[in-house]
């Protein structure tokens, strides 16, 4: 065994490759999902402070905020990230570094005052809000922050200086969390100060990052680095670019079509839906170098069916427990005020599970490098939505928009997998996969309807029943007869090693007993 596959799922039987990425999941990603949970501690406290209307509008500019940022990185942290290993001297690696932030600087000098000036003329493009121009250029003025934030936490982690990287990324929600409690029950900010709250946190944070990896910057000699780089990041960018916009462009076309009041349940609908995104992105963040780490072993296509099979099921089950609680949770976190949430929160966390399992069926366009073909599937998923959202919003009101993204990720899926096919051929067990998932699909969709006729009751007792369903399906389905068998066995294993300890317990006495008598 060579030293470098010790510690890789490479070297591991089936089922401690199951285990290790269970393990990854829930150590890394399940950090990396923590970071995300805090945006979850203030949105019972804005959703209760600001009405169902000025809601919608906070979560859209910080929607924007997000996705521009996304806009001004463009690829450069995936392209960094690809190339920093491949040059050993930290000269190489401090031109790669600096050129790329460079890059990302150029973009912000050019395109920002772009924005700045002609923020009247975008703005009318977007929704209908008091003060949107101001709205609008706070959130302009947040980021170069946000981008030397994000530059500065890819750089700490590629680096493993893991204390910085868990001040940065974690100090900086915890801190901004803590701006928002005091800046509401204090203060008793308007919309505005929402947004200012989390300038002041991306200046801090951004000028600490900046700090932290000031031994990894230095004058650029020329543009060689990022010319080798650049091939690599554009059809990232314009992925990253793509996806993150689409989630603006939903909540534009919502406020469009059904009103702000909309646009605000709609928004309280995402916060519960990332409840399942979290576990997503703790999947997602051990999925990438787990499934790398194998695609050249034999036996590698096994060990990826069997997690398909195993994260569908799982995927199956949260999303019909999560629709379960989706009217209670709206209840606890956001008030009776927002109860007209729930009928989107079905669509949503389905389209958020045939996503996620469609990053397995896609891993053929990773392992062939072949990057560009997933702006295929990214640009016709932002298509369906929209086409999707247009077309169903007019039928059947905020439903009809939660329809569109789910209609949206499923083509998506349908895509990419098939080009991941295209590029790189593996064998997958399609038919459990898409027998579990239309049976959910299909009875959610049945609970949904169940619930706006004859309420939360019938509703929830579809649901269970579906649950049910799943699990009994998934028994013949996921395993064929051997299979069954083994777990069969070994739960009889497992209970009689439950029963041993009692019956040796008992033998002393029983020994004793016997001598005396």
């Amino acid at each position: 065994m060579t030293k470098e596959k010790i510690g890789t799922p490479a070297v591991l039987s089936h089922q401690g490759r199951l285990g290790f990425l269970l393990k990854d999941s829930t150590l890394y990603g399940g950090a990396a999902a923590v970071n995300k949970a805090f945006s979850l501690l203030t949105f019972p406290l804005l959703a209760r402070h600001f009405s169902v209307v000025e809601y919608g509008v906070v979560d859209f500019f910080l929607v924007l905020a997000g996705s521009l940022s996304v806009l001004f990185i463009f690829g450069q942290d995936s392209a960094v990230a690809r190339f920093f290993y491949e040059h050993e001297e930290t000269s190489a690696r401090c031109q790669l570094i600096s050129q790329s932030l460079v890059f990302q600087l150029i973009g912000l000098v050019l395109l920002l005052p772009l924005l700045w000036f002609g923020a009247d003329w975008l703005t009318s493009l977007l929704i209908e809000a008091t003060d949107r121009v101001l709205l609008f250029k706070i959130v302009l003025l947040q980021l170069p922050f946000a981008l030397l934030i994000n530059f500065s936490q890819n750089l700490l982690k590629w680096t493993f200086a893991r204390t910085c990287f868990l001040i940065m990324s974690l100090g900086f929600t915890v801190v901004q969390a803590l701006l928002l409690i005091v800046a509401v029950l204090i203060f008793k900010i308007d919309v505005w100060g929402i947004l200012v709250v989390s300038l002041i946190a991306s200046v801090f944070f951004g000028s600490l990052g900046l700090f932290f990896v000031r031994q990894w910057l230095t004058l650029p000699k020329d543009f060689h680095r990022l010319r080798e780089m650049l091939p690599f990041a554009i059809p990232y960018g314009v992925i990253c670019v793509a996806g993150a916009f689409s989630p603006t462009l939903e909540r534009t076309l919502t406020d469009g079509l059904l009103g702000a009041e909309d646009l605000g349940l709609y928004a309280v609908a995402t916060k519960i839906a990332m409840l399942i995104g979290l576990m997503v992105s703790a999947f997602q963040t051990a999925w990438g170098p787990f499934s790398l780490s194998l695609y050249k072993q034999a036996d590698a296509g096994y060990t990826y069916n069997w997690v398909l099979k195993l994260f569908t099921l799982g995927m199956c089950v949260a999303v019909l427990v999560l629709t379960m609680l989706a009217q209670p949770l709206i209840h606890i976190l956001a008030t009776d005020r927002y109860s007209g949430a729930v009928i989107v929160v079905f669509p949503l966390v389905m389209g958020l599970a045939i996503q996620a399992t469609s990053w397995i069926t896609e891993i053929g366009i990773g392992i062939s490098k072949r990057s560009y073909l997933s702006l295929y599937s990214q640009l016709a998923a932002i298509a369906s939505t929209l086409v999707g959202i247009w077309f169903f919003a007019t039928i059947f009101g905020l439903f009809g928009v939660g329809l569109g993204v789910l209609l949206g990720y499923f083509v998506k899926a349908l895509i990419a997998s098939w080009l991941a096919q295209y590029a790189y051929q593996l064998s997958w067990q399609y038919k459990p996969v898409i027998l579990l998932m239309t049976t959910t699909l299909v009875l959610g969709l049945a609970a949904t309807w169940l619930g706006q006729q004859f309420g939360a009751v019938a509703s929830n007792l579809l649901l269970v029943a579906s649950l049910l369903i799943v699990l009994l399906m998934s028994w013949g389905l996921l395993l064929d007869k051997l299979e069954q068998e083994r777990v069969r066995n070994a739960l009889r294993s497992l209970t009689r090693l439950r029963l041993r300890p009692t019956r040796l317990g008992n033998e002393p006495h029983r020994r004793t007993t016997d001598r005396h008598g």
